[in-house]
């Protein structure tokens, strides 16, 4: 067996162990989470011009997951160059392939191209720096979520403000206001990573005060990346005020969804079944009136076992 297929076979057998671990069918994740993805699919093409647009920003999340800085460096130690950048580029297409799959069956062949660009492009992508100088961020109030994703997604956020300005300059509204919901897509992923037990455990809070904090601090921070867009898409785009407003609406849902998920698990990771109550809730906004508080309530009964 090939390091290539050593370290794609056992990635298979950890995702397997893991979903066991969840107390669930692994094979109930393999064909349920397929069928899933599809209708998710074909429920955000029906509900939006920009569906497009929000697919490929959901597939660069999807990227940026493999990006770790200290994934990457342990990569290279355990292989060699060639293997590393085989790895890398082998991974990044395997992710994108649902995408691609289901692109090809609307019959848009410019977005597929899109998707593979994006793919090769984040192959050398490093999330995080081993250098000493830190880029400056407004957000060093509340650390860390966003001081320290900000830096590793400052690229992703630039490319969004620039298609701004392309929709902008084009007049398609649609544009500008997906790029809206891929900075909200790339600020949730600020909490896909949960930080040391004793981060929390310092905080001298009831647990319902600790997450309103952590709310409030997500949706601060959000405004501050969210705001220059909005005002800019508003001004240019006035006709579609409405949409801009339900957008920004949204966004503010789901990034303190992302928020209360991260403790429900907290400090494990997000599970399978949570994650896709997430996705769906994106899918289908009105939703969030029933997520959050879920959520809200699992994270709270978690929390109260540290604070």
């Amino acid at each position: 067996m090939t390091a290539l297929s050593y370290f794609f076979h056992l990635q298979v057998k950890r995702m397997h162990r893991t979903i066991g671990d969840w107390g669930l069918n692994p094979w109930l994740i393999y064909i349920g989470a397929p069928l899933l993805f599809a209708g998710g699919s074909v429920a955000l093409f029906s509900r939006t011009a920009y569906a497009s647009c929000i697919y490929v920003g959901i597939a660069a999340a999807a990227l940026l997951q493999l990006c770790s800085s200290t994934r990457l460096r342990f990569l290279r130690q355990v292989f060699d160059r060639p293997t590393y950048w085989r790895i890398r580029m082998l991974e990044n297409m395997l992710m994108i392939v649902p995408f691609m799959v289901f692109f090809l069956c609307r019959v848009e062949a410019w977005f597929v191209l899109g998707l593979l660009v994006l793919a090769v492009a984040a192959v050398p992508l490093r999330m995080g720096s081993a250098g000493t100088t830190a880029l400056p961020t407004p957000f060093s109030g509340h650390p860390f979520e966003f001081a320290v994703g900000f830096r590793t997604s400052v690229g992703v956020l630039l490319v969004a403000y620039v298609l701004m300005v392309v929709g902008i300059w084009v007049g398609n509204g649609h544009l500008s206001i997906a790029t809206l919901l891929l900075v909200v897509l790339v600020c949730a992923n600020y909490y896909a990573w949960s930080e040391p037990l004793l981060y929390v455990w310092v905080y001298r809070l009831t647990p319902r005060s600790f997450l309103w904090l952590k709310v409030k601090t997500a949706c601060r921070y959000l405004t501050i990346v969210l705001l220059p867009m909005v005002l800019a898409v508003a001004c240019f785009f006035p006709d579609k005020w409405l949409i801009v407003l339900a957008v920004v609406a949204v966004g503010y849902g789901y990034i303190a969804l992302a928020v209360l998920a991260k403790y429900t698990a907290f400090p494990r990771g997000v599970s399978i079944p949570q994650g896709i109550l997430m996705a769906v809730s994106l899918v289908l906004p009105p939703l969030l009136l029933v997520s959050i508080p879920y959520f809200f309530r699992q994270a709270k009964n978690n929390i109260s076992l540290i604070l």
